[in-house]
This record gives C-alpha cells, sequence and structure tokens, in this order.
C-alpha cells in the first residue's frame, strides 16, 4: 500500500499522461509532430511543455508530502515539524538540493544516492531530477526549447513513478526504524 502523496502522486501522474496523450494526437499517436497544423508551429509542443511543468511540480508536490507525512509518522517534535514546514513553505523546486535538505529531516540524507534500480546508471536520479528543474525553469521564464520531445516527457514520467515508489519505500523504512514498529506505516 503507497503513502497517502504516493496515491496523491498518481493523480497528478494521471493529468502528466492526458497532456502526453495530447501531444501525441497531433502527429497520430506518433512521438513525431508535424512542423504545423492550421498556421500553428509545432501544435504539440505546448503540451509537452505543459506536462514537464506539471510532472516537475508534481514530483515536488510529492516529496514535500511524503517527507511530511513521514515526519508524522515518526512523532517528530512540535519545534522539529515546524521546522520542516517552514522548509517546505521556504523551498521551490524538485531540485537534488531541494530533496536532500528535505529528507535530512526524516533521517535520509542524500537519499538520492541510495535510490537506483536496475536499468537505471549511477546518478539517474539526480539526472532525473535536474533535466525535469531545467526544462520546467526554461518553460517557466519564457527560454523553453523549440522542440519538445514527446519521448523526453515519457522517459521523465516513467522514471518519476519509479523514483516514487522507491521513495515511499525508504521513507516507510525511516518510519520503522525510528518508532520501533515491524510493519510499514503504508
Amino acid at each position: 500500500m503507497p503513502s497517502l502523496a504516493r496515491a496523491q502522486f498518481d493523480i497528478a501522474l494521471a493529468d502528466v499522461d492526458a497532456l502526453i496523450q495530447q501531444a501525441k494526437s497531433f502527429s497520430k499517436g506518433k512521438r513525431g509532430a508535424p512542423a504545423s497544423v492550421a498556421g500553428v508551429v509545432r501544435p504539440g509542443r505546448s503540451f509537452t511543455h505543459a506536462a514537464a511543468v506539471l510532472l516537475a511540480g508534481a514530483i515536488e508536490g510529492y516529496v514535500e508530502a511524503v517527507v511530511t507525512e513521514t515526519a508524522t509518522a515518526q512523532k517528530l517534535t512540535t519545534p522539529q515539524m515546524k521546522e520542516l514546514k517552514e522548509r517546505v513553505k521556504a523551498s521551490h523546486g524538485a531540485s537534488v538540493r531541494h530533496v536532500h535538505g528535505l529528507t535530512a529531516h526524516i533521517g535520509l540524507p542524500f537519499v538520492l544516492d541510495t535510490i537506483g534500480w536496475r536499468g537505471l546508471p549511477a546518478g539517474g536520479v539526480r539526472t532525473l531530477l535536474d533535466e525535469l528543474s531545467t526544462r520546467r525553469n526554461k518553460v517557466a521564464h519564457g527560454a523553453a526549447p523549440k522542440g519538445a520531445r514527446v519521448a523526453d516527457v515519457e522517459r521523465w514520467r516513467k522514471l518519476a513513478a519509479r523514483f516514487a515508489d522507491e521513495l515511499d519505500t525508504k521513507c516507510a523504512a525511516a518510519v520503522m526504524a525510528a518508532t520501533g514498529a515491524t510493519t510499514a506505516p503504508w
């Protein structure tokens, strides 16, 4: 059973999937899009940009929610929870530094260095967050690339779901270690 944060993340992933499908609709389900449709240059690009921004935001929200959920289950003190909530409020984006800063509060410093799986090269999660943060920032600040590949967004979406599964497992283990519980909290 996933954490509440992971269940909420699935809802956001469904929205990302819808944007990916919309982007593909301009190319009859293929990954490439026509140069223009009815005078609109690269009509699927806005959907891939939107999907990347939504995915970056969803990862940020997921990490913040799962860390808060973990801290609550660990029964952190009121001052510790207050500090964590201030950190969540003060930081923005799904950067590596943001994730490490938050997870350190729950006893998982540098957690991204411990997450990986077969087929994901060393540093793959860091690369995912860096790529998504960079794309999100470019879109948000008007410097988005003219080419916005559906394949990139599909890859990020797949990696994000697996990352969330792995982080959920790490957070559950952190709760068990902190509380002495013998069963996972979720």
